[in-house]
């Protein structure tokens, strides 16, 4: 009878441990980490997966125990790639939950103005799942470019700045559909009215923009800027823009642009071809697309930078006054050793 009741206790004591541990195992937090982190999820993951990288970079306690529960509420059939925040108190129930039902958690793709093709489908890459050079060859793929009436040249045009709330998993395609539907919405009847008044195409607007982007970056002064240019062109004067010299010469950091740097054979060269360049080069500001829309009505042709390297310009409607203005300059950028 004794042996009996001896045994009885073991067992209840055992069943009790044994709660008490499942109870610990199922109540307690499930991570080794101090504060809120992101786990990224890919396509090809899996419970196994799952289990493994959260053991290793998250300190997840009792695999084991993770990978049933998942296996439970069949985590394989539902889970889908992305970004999913997890916290120091959830505990083995809770963060399987979170990747069986989706809970996760979108990124913010800012794209600034000025940058080119190769840093936009770089900074892609860095933020989303998909490896850049998925997105530089949708980039510069003609007939999915052709989709939306761009070619690989303005699609430049297509991309505006902003901040974009994507999920980690969107694919290139994806991205470029919804920068297409943010273009369509920036280019309101408004604005494409400003640049019909102009004779310019909405892409023209923005090649042109991207000249005056790189010209200047004082807002004040876009307008001035835009308004020249525009002067040439109604008259036939090539845009002589050095921005768009750089640009051929895949040099963005010449701080001197040289007589010999204006033969280079290339349809950017806006000293040797009349009208705009093929496409813009690089992704204009908004600010610099609606100061185009609202350039300065005015008589200037010509414009140097300015000897105190403030950043502002000396215009002129008189080329022997810009000779002037370019003698002063070039005399700064001497006096300074600026050679290139």
């Amino acid at each position: 009878m004794k042996l009996i009741k001896s045994v009885l206790i073991v067992i209840v004591s055992s069943l009790l441990l044994l709660s008490l541990f499942g109870l610990y195992v199922y109540k307690s937090p499930a991570l080794s980490i101090g504060k809120e982190s992101y786990v990224f999820i890919d396509s090809a993951d899996n419970i196994e997966s799952i289990s493994k990288k959260l053991e290793s970079n998250y300190g997840l306690k009792f695999p084991f125990i993770f990978e049933r529960i998942s296996e439970r509420i069949n985590l394989n059939r539902w889970v889908k790639a992305g970004r999913y925040t997890v916290n120091p108190s959830m505990n083995l129930v809770e963060l399987a939950k979170i990747f069986r039902e989706g809970k996760m958690k979108t990124v913010n793709l800012v794209i600034r103005p000025l940058i080119g093709l190769e840093k936009l489908a770089a900074l892609c890459g860095q933020k989303l799942e998909g490896d850049s050079s998925d997105f530089y060859k949708i980039l510069n793929d003609t007939a999915f470019c052709q989709k939306y009436g761009f070619k690989k040249e303005t699609i430049y045009a297509m991309v505006l700045p902003d901040t974009y709330n994507l999920y980690w998993h969107t694919e290139a395609d994806e991205l470029i559909i919804k920068m297409a539907l943010e273009y369509q919405k920036y280019w309101n009847a408004e604005r494409r009215e400003k640049a019909k008044a102009l004779g310019l195409s909405t892409i023209e607007v923005s090649i042109l923009a991207s000249i005056v982007s790189k010209e200047t970056n004082k807002t004040d002064e876009m307008p001035v800027v835009a308004g020249l240019y525009l002067n040439r062109m109604q008259i036939g004067m090539p845009l002589q823009a050095d921005p768009t010299i750089k640009f051929a010469l895949n040099e963005p950091g010449l701080r001197r642009v040289l007589k010999t740097h204006l033969s280079i054979e290339s349809p950017y060269n806006t000293y040797i071809n009349k009208g705009l360049p093929p496409g813009p080069i690089c992704i204009a500001s908004k600010q610099s697309i609606d100061c185009v829309l609202n350039a300065t009505k005015h008589a200037y042709l010509y414009m140097c930078a300015k000897e105190d390297f403030s950043g502002y310009h000396n215009f002129a409607k008189d080329y022997n006054v810009h000779l002037q203005n370019a003698k002063r300059y070039q005399k700064a950028l001497n006096k300074n050793g600026i050679t290139e």
